[in-house]
Formats: C-alpha cells, structure tokens, sequence
C-alpha cells in the first residue's frame, strides 16, 4: 500500500508534479523519515527532470548524492528512480534502520576528494552543499571527473543576494525547521551583511549569486541550464505561496526575490 495517496502505483507516478517521491522502505517505515522524505521538494524535482534529461540513457542510472545528510533524500531518489544510488558526506549522519532497510550504499567521503573511478555517474545530485565546501571550486572538479560525459550535475544553493532565508527550509539533522529558527537565521545574514561578513568562508550561509555560481562551473560544464523558476514553480505552485509565483520568478525581480538558485550542468559528451 502506498503512503501517499497521490501516489499511482500502476504507473509508479505521482499525480502532481508539486510532491516529492514518497517511498516504501523494506519493513515498517519510520513516520519520521516519511515526513521528512515528504519536505524535500528538491529530490522530487530532480527526479522529475532527470525522467526527460536522460531518457535516452540505458537504466538502471548511477546516481551519487553528494552529501547526504540523514540520508532520506538518498533514498527517496533511488526508490522513485529505481537506480544505483552512492551517498557520501563529510560525516555519518544516517540512522542504523534507514542503512538497513534501503538499497543506498552509504560512506563517509569528502566531495573533493571521492572514492569512485572517473566516469562512474550518470547523474549527481549536489543540493544545498556547496555553501558548506571549503573548497568549492574544487569539489565541482571532482564531480566533473566522476561524471560519465553527457551525464547531469544538479545543484541548488542559497542566493548570497536573497532578501530572505529559509522560508521554505525543511527539517534537517541538525536544525528544526521552526519559525523561530528561520527568523534567527535572517536576522544573522542581516548582521553579517552589514558587517560585510557575508561570505561563505567567513562562516555565514550565504551562499553564491547566479554569476558567482555560474563563473565555478563556466571551466567544467559548457552547458549549464538555470532552472531556478521551474523549481520554484514545482515546490510552490499549488501551495499559498502560488499568488507570488508570478513576482518571484519576473526575471526583473528574481535576482533577489529568489531564495535560493538551481542549475542542470552537462559534462561534455
């Protein structure tokens, strides 16, 4: 029986674009992960694109997930793709049961310097990491070289010119998703912006502009498809949110209106 009751099990789709691959773990599924695997729009979204971007490719896909945190979005991304998953972070911050009862092949690994053979991904989800990596530009290298050529890299990152942070944010291993908590964070990057500290390397989640972003993948990735109003179409379009769509995602306005940026890049074929 499916856990969510948008959820077609004939034709193994959801029936709106909106909701994130909700999976049936082997064993009792822990209500938890459940919800947790729910808030993540980001694993929906790039299941759903990867369906059409990579259609021609043969399945089953190899998939990393670069840092993984808790590791939920591993698995909701190899359950609704039914693809070999890799998922690596810094430190191990997955829960015994989830190891156990999902088909993810977890390790603790640096994105700079991963444990995998050139070319050994088609596709490499690297969502809300970056802004964490000391060494950015270096990680991007390292991804590019595990990713088979006419294979797709999708990030997300906060955008260092937003007006405000983590409205939409999910629970995460190590910060509650409370309104408290998000009014916390706006309030450091305003200090921390007008204390001119609002780098990355000085610590603040700021994140990259579109140009700074695009100006790291510009030596790796030829082709790099910005897909931050389709995200926010797709995380957003049918909640209470869905009136300011049409704001948010002006191209006169997003720059800043947009809480955080999206690109598909393209390793070279």
């Amino acid at each position: 029986m499916s856990l969510d009751p948008l959820f077609d099990q004939t034709s193994n789709t959801f029936s709106s674009a909106r909701d994130v691959p909700v999976v049936n773990p082997v064993g009792k599924p822990d209500p938890l992960m459940v919800a947790s695997i729910r808030s993540h729009a980001g694993a929906g979204f790039f299941c759903e694109q990867l369906n059409w971007r990579m259609e021609l490719f043969p399945r089953p896909w190899n998939i990393l997930i670069a840092g993984c945190g808790a590791g939920h979005e591993a698995v909701a991304i190899q359950q609704q793709l039914r693809a070999n998953v890799d998922a690596v972070d810094v430190e191990d911050f997955v829960g015994a049961e989830l190891k156990e009862d999902s088909a993810v092949r977890f390790q603790v690994a640096s994105v700079c310097e991963l444990p995998f053979a050139d070319g050994s991904f088609n596709a490499i989800f690297y969502h809300h990491v970056i802004e964490h990596v000391d060494r950015p530009a270096e990680s991007l290298k390292e991804l590019h070289r595990v990713l088979q050529p006419g294979g797709w890299l999708f990030i997300g990152t906060p955008n260092r010119h937003r007006l405000v942070s983590s409205i939409g944010a999910h629970q995460q291993s190590e910060w509650e998703a409370t309104w408290s908590n998000k009014l916390g964070d706006n309030l450091r990057d305003w200090k921390d912006r007008l204390t001119g500290r609002f780098r990355n390397e000085l610590g603040a989640h700021a994140g990259f502009s579109r140009l700074e972003l695009d100006r790291l993948l510009e030596p790796h990735f030829a082709q790099r498809d910005w897909v931050t109003e389709d995200y926010l179409r797709f995380k957003y379009g049918e909640g209470r949110a869905k009136g300011l769509l049409p704001l948010v995602t002006h191209p006169a306005v997003n720059w800043f209106a947009a809480p955080a940026i999206y690109v598909f890049a393209r390793k070279s074929q």
